[in-house]
């Protein structure tokens, strides 16, 4: 059985997401869930992996990670406005997304684990550790790549023991959610994507554009999970009650997109995706207006550069009906 590495910035969709790994997958095939900041600060993304461990009954060890990107500052913003304001100066800070999760990332009701435990070694010891114990490894990641371009950087003889990475991140049609241009989490390492990307690992990635078309819970769906009536259908709805209010603000409806759930049901069923391109991809590390926007290779004129298969579209209906199937 190839064992698994979830690494994460644990937010709202985050949480549906470890959830789903845990209801889907034997408990001793997942090694370990490392922790990044990125939608919350560190500290906090340890704090609601803690929950969702309690919430499922598991006990998945979690590592500490990296508390800010590779060469970037890394700024707490609770506040749309100021983020916005902070993403479109085009500098070279980058944020956290509590204005879209919560200050606590889970939607500020109140939910804290009963016991907060975090493993002593850091998340780079535990790559060393699992790549010299492992065959083979598999790696699920649903936030900014800081801690993996680390794992690249520290382990360079061992990568051939990763059979596959999933990767929760960019887009393949200059769609953004953060500036124009750029998905959040490429957006807040870009170098750290573009280090990954290129790594020669065997890649999928799972961006912002599919999330969108695909992966949108509207307020039929919402009833509809409310009614399944279990602790994790309502963990689901209620965790999200910041980000509904602003899909309100925007859409004029009551609704909530799940990207990283979307992620973790391409690595659980890889019969979710409809549409891909296997591509070169490079992450624009520059600052300005393209920063963390991916360049995709569609007409190969790089044929020695590493490829990564990119997903464009998956089956909405397929993963919509797995995530109830997850939730019951």
């Amino acid at each position: 059985m190839t064992k698994l590495i979830i690494d994460a910035d644990t937010g709202s969709d985050d949480a549906v997401a470890l959830l789903m790994a845990y209801r889907n997958l034997p408990e001793d095939k997942i090694l370990g869930i490392t922790v990044v900041a990125g939608n919350v600060p560190l500290e906090q993304g340890l704090i609601n992996t803690s929950y969702v461990n309690e919430l499922c009954e598991v006990q998945i060890p979690i590592y500490k990670g990296a508390e800010k990107p590779l060469e970037r500052n890394y700024i707490e913003v609770y506040d749309s406005d100021e983020s916005t304001k902070i993403a479109l100066s085009y500098g070279n800070d980058s944020t956290s997304a509590q204005n879209v999760h919560g200050v606590d990332g889970l939607g500020d009701i109140g939910i804290k684990p009963q016991n907060h435990k975090v493993e002593n070694s850091s998340a780079q010891d535990f790559y060393k550790q699992i790549l010299e114990e492992q065959e083979e490894i598999e790696i699920v990641t649903l936030g900014p790549l800081t801690n993996i371009a680390g794992l690249v950087q520290n382990n360079s003889d061992k990568l051939g023991k990763i059979k596959h990475c999933y990767i929760m991140g960019g887009s393949s049609n200059a769609l953004g959610n953060i500036t124009k241009f750029a998905e959040y989490n490429f957006w807040v390492d870009p170098e750290a994507a573009d280090i990954v990307l290129n790594s020669g690992i065997p890649i999928t990635v799972i961006g912002w554009d599919p999330s969108l078309y695909d992966a949108m819970i509207d307020t039929e769906k919402i009833q509809e999970i409310e009614s399944i009536g279990t602790k994790y259908s309502k963990f689901t709805n209620d965790i999200q009650v910041v980000l509904r209010e602003m899909m309100k603000d925007i859409f004029g409806s009551d609704s909530y997109d799940l990207p990283d759930p979307l992620a973790m049901s391409v690595y659980l069923d890889n019969e979710i995706i409809s549409q891909s391109a296997q591509v070169n991809v490079r992450v624009d590390t520059r600052d300005g207006m393209t920063r963390g926007g991916c360049v995709l290779d569609y007409l190969n004129l790089e044929p020695d550069a590493p490829k990564v298969r990119v997903v464009q579209r998956c089956h909405g209906d397929k993963f919509y009906n797995l995530l109830k199937q997850s939730l019951a």
